[in-house]
């Protein structure tokens, strides 16, 4: 057992246990002079089967401020060390999207989807979030929701995220952009006429992440041996003027007919299943754009000398779909029919393809059991003979909820998988098909001051593309399996309250696959009230751990994470926060990292890369209504 981790330990014994709250189990939102349930979140990506799904807005004051995917899920992810940069998740299913993809997808857990989410207010709602730390560190995060008519809604989401590296500021070039440089927007609407024959969402999404890329300090042996200043300020790097950006845009029109309508003119949250039947048309208008840029380029990094270049990649889409859902009784069934024409840019190089695809999905209620089956399959085009097929039955009894699942898929490899056309390094590769079979199930439960769930997940992939020695790409021919088991556990009482989530998982290839066998993450807080119960206050720690394994490394010119034999530890930053909430108003304060010094200074969130040294943030959350 490794001192790394017996410090972890030593640290979740002394605090009891660790958690990512959930609001369900958690929040104490009825101090609020404010009804938080005057503000419904309706999940528009589920029209399709003419089903309500609607959920509460999130008010709880836990953790309230985190929504970075490296600290917030329950399975361990790492990145280069600050918010807003490239992430690998290392408890990730193999399962691909079955269209045309250009394949840079390392920061698709900070980039907005096209899933929509209208927000049901009588009137305005604003939700801000605003965060502060040490160099140069600011996210802000806003929603703005309002009813502009009966039948007519808006609304903006909007987040810009910025981080300075704290190591390397002597390098002059890295006062030009930033290491994290993050920006999301998305503009959505919808409208429905009288009986709601027609109904119309739209909306604009735009994603772009600029950032610094400096390939990781050069020596690890140099940096561990410094210390203070000199550690902050002397270490040297791989690249140093390396620049790496990733955009996006997507505008999409989705439009409804329902030829029987309501027999009222009921509001937006009128029951779906109210429609019989109901045709449906989307149209959506895609443009992607991967960049890396050196103008100082070393020979060491690419092995032959290179003058200063900047690569890129385009990928420009039109998709367009037609479907036609009926509803009889428990059973709903929705088929269309999709078509895209896409056109790739790398460097100088244009191709143009085409796909057609069949998809269908079902919707099967049986007193308390709920199945939905959906199928896709690749008829013409660059996916011809791609296919997808997955279903999920739930069922609830005894305070138990159930769910498992199943999936089959065979799917092309990414674009740039099979092609790669850079100034760096340079592929064209023939792979064939990708075969992925998962099972997955899981079991929760919610008991007196207590929230238990299991989660299972076995895969079997055949054909996997992975990435090695630093710009080589290959295809594993033979049957790779992956198991994982997740369990979490929550619990609030009186004034104490604890989450941890203990992840279990095992590859039968470690060279190819690599995962962390082991993760822990968690929280522990107390809370209180103050002046007459009107301030809430929490105090609270929190970290996570995974255990030692081969990490892969980022590479900013092939933009992936390449398999190495490098052995990776894990260490657990102690983060130590209070958070504070006066009816819709809530700030706090969190200390992260707040061990270095103590436990040594070599901390590493992935090889290569420093973790974000001690510091303090402030963190804001204020929500408006009119």
């Amino acid at each position: 057992m490794g001192h790394k981790f017996k410090c972890f330990l030593l640290s979740s014994l002394i605090l009891s246990a660790q958690s990512i709250a959930y609001a369900q189990l958690l929040d104490t939102s009825s101090a609020h002079n404010y009804n938080p349930t005057d503000v419904q979140v309706q999940h528009m990506e589920y029209m399709e089967f003419l089903e309500d799904y609607e959920t509460n807005l999130d008010t709880s004051l836990n953790l309230f401020y985190d929504y970075y995917p490296t600290y917030k899920k329950a399975f361990p992810f790492i990145d280069l060390g600050l918010e807003a940069t490239p992430v690998l998740s290392l408890s990730q299913s193999n399962r691909q999207q079955l269209k045309l993809r250009l394949g840079a997808d390392q920061m698709s857990p900070y980039f907005y989807d096209d899933k929509i989410h209208i927000y049901q207010t009588d009137k305005p709602f604003t939700r801000l979030n605003y965060s502060q730390g040490a160099n140069e560190m600011l996210s802000i995060v806003a929603t703005h929701a309002q009813q502009i008519s009966k039948r007519l809604s808006f609304g903006v989401d909007y987040r810009r995220i910025k981080n300075q590296n704290f190591y390397f500021s002597n390098l002059e070039n890295f006062s030009r952009v930033r290491m994290g440089n993050l920006f999301n927007t998305k503009f959505y609407t919808s409208y429905y006429s009288p009986e709601r024959k027609y109904e119309m969402v739209a909306s604009y999404i735009w994603n772009r992440s600029k950032n610094v890329e400096f390939g990781g300090i050069s020596s690890d042996s140099s940096f561990n041996s410094q210390s203070g200043r000199n550690k902050l300020n002397n270490s040297s790097v791989n690249f140093t003027d390396g620049l790496g950006t990733l955009a996006q845009n997507q505008f999409k029109l989705t439009q409804y007919f329902r030829p029987g309508g309501l027999s009222n003119d009921s509001t937006l949250d009128a029951s779906l299943s109210q429609f019989d039947q109901q045709f449906f048309i989307s149209s959506a208008l895609k443009n992607e754009r991967v960049e890396f840029e050196d103008k100082s380029p070393d020979s060491l990094n690419y092995g032959f000398s290179i003058l200063p270049f900047k690569d890129s990649s385009y990928h420009r889409s039109i998709e367009n779909e037609f479907g036609y859902m009926k509803t009889i009784g428990n059973y709903s069934i929705s088929s269309s029919i999709i078509h895209d024409l896409s056109s790739i840019y790398q460097n100088t190089i244009k191709e143009s393809f085409q796909n057609l695809y069949f998809n269908t999905n079902a919707v099967i209620k049986l007193n308390k059991i709920n199945f939905r089956p959906q199928a896709k399959i690749g008829v013409l085009g660059y996916n011809a003979g791609d296919y997808s097929i997955d279903g999920i039955l739930s069922t609830s009894f005894n305070n138990f909820n159930v769910i498992g699942g199943f999936s089959i898929q065979k799917v092309e490899p990414t674009f740039m998988q099979n092609k790669f056309r850079s100034n760096a390094v340079q592929w064209q590769n023939d792979f064939s098909k990708i075969s992925i079979n998962q099972l997955h199930g899981s079991v929760s439960t919610n008991l007196i001051n207590h929230s238990l769930k299991f989660d299972i997940t076995a895969e079997n992939t055949n054909g996997l593309i992975y990435y090695h020695d630093e710009d080589k790409i290959a295809q594993y021919d033979n049957n790779l399996s992956w198991l994982r088991a997740i369990v979490s556990h929550q619990f609030l009482h009186d004034n104490f309250g604890s989450d941890f989530n203990l992840t279990f998982q095992q590859t039968s290839n470690q060279a190819i696959l690599p995962r962390p066998k082991t993760a822990i993450s968690g929280n522990i807080f107390t809370q209180f009230k103050l002046f007459q119960k009107k301030l809430k206050v929490q105090l609270g720690v929190r970290s996570f751990w995974f255990s030692t394994f081969n990490s892969p490394k980022y590479n900013p010119y092939t933009r992936a994470w390449h398999n190495t034999a490098q052995s990776f530890e894990s260490t657990p930053p102690i983060q130590v926060y209070t958070n504070a909430r006066v009816k819709s108003f809530c700030f706090g304060i969190e200390f992260f990292h707040s061990q270095q010094g103590l436990m040594g200074e070599n901390y590493y969130s992935s090889p290569g890369y420093p973790m974000m040294p001690r510091s303090l943030r402030l963190n804001i959350r204020w929500d408006l209504y009119n």
